[in-house]
């Protein structure tokens, strides 16, 4: 699996508990909601430092 192909499924999982989040608003499950929400910010957060395919190794 290339650096890139890992970014696309990270991308689209912040995707995913971001709508979680917002289901979870609907049924007023705050605390789901939260934790869903803080998740996505967490791996966002992580893929803002993750490398892509075209960036150079470091020696």
């Amino acid at each position: 699996m290339t650096k890139d192909e890992t970014r696309k499924i990270l991308s689209d999982d912040i995707d995913n508990f971001r709508v979680k989040a917002k289901y979870y608003e609907s049924l007023h499950l705050f605390e789901a909601e939260k934790y869903a929400d803080n998740l996505a910010s967490n791996i966002e957060l992580a893929l803002t430092t993750m490398p892509s395919d075209d960036d150079p190794e470091i020696s």
